[in-house]
């Protein structure tokens, strides 16, 4: 009898654990998959928002000349390898990368797909960038200047940080679940001790009655 009942224990302590670690593994990938995507997210909104000043300061004179009116204000623009790039091209099949860009790409340029997007349109790509880099692209196409010449405008930011960023909080993560998972043990194993009680006394109850210590089994 007390063999059964502690192989009785254990297999439920082992269904109960695999269980929650089941349950924890699952959230743990559902949380960095969400942390992820919100990064991405706000990395995209922030690209955003620089392509719109890129897209307002862009003037074409009367030879069909780009340049950008004035300077844009995050020091990484100018800073050689800063992680943060813009690029202006022509939008024709024989157009050269990199007619204008940032300093902070120094002699490199943001070497683009070959794809056209719509008037105002904004493509989303990753992309290699300088000193192995991997790069987070957003671009679009305008038409401006007198002869209505399209022209490709694209700024990027190194995922660097953001990788950095997923892979601090999935370490974070991990340490939390796995003291949780601990915590949720115990909890499992007092309540598999508590639920387990009466049949242990029921056990003890049987041995008295057999060993003449008791003349009946208790009542409830």
């Amino acid at each position: 009898m007390t063999r059964r009942v502690a192989s009785l224990r254990w297999r439920l302590l082992a269904a109960t654990l695999a269980a929650v670690a089941v349950a924890l593994t699952l959230a743990g990938v559902l949380l960095q998959g969400l942390f992820r995507e919100h990064v991405m997210r706000q990395t995209e909104a922030d690209l955003l928002r620089q392509l719109d000043l890129l897209t307002a300061r862009l003037v074409v004179d009367a030879a069909d000349q780009p340049r950008v009116d004035a300077a844009l204000a995050d020091p990484r623009w100018q800073q050689p390898y800063g992680g943060l790039y813009w690029q202006v091209d022509r939008q024709t099949p024989a157009a050269a990368l990199g007619v204008l860009r940032s300093r902070s790409l120094w002699e490199d340029t943001l070497a683009l797909p070959d794809d056209e997007p719509a008037q105002g349109e904004v493509h989303r790509h990753t992309l290699p960038g300088p000193q192995g880099s991997e790069l987070r692209v957003l671009e679009r196409t305008v038409r401006v200047g007198p002869a209505d010449s399209a022209w490709r405008l694209s700024v990027a930011t190194d995922l660097t940080e953001t990788g950095a960023a997923v892979a601090r909080f999935r370490g974070q993560l991990l340490l939390s679940l796995a003291m949780l998972l601990v915590l949720l043990g115990l909890a499992a194993w007092a309540q598999v001790a508590v639920g387990l009680r009466p049949l242990r006394d029921l056990r003890a109850a049987l041995a008295a009655l057999r060993e003449g210590r008791a003349h009946r089994l208790p009542s409830g």
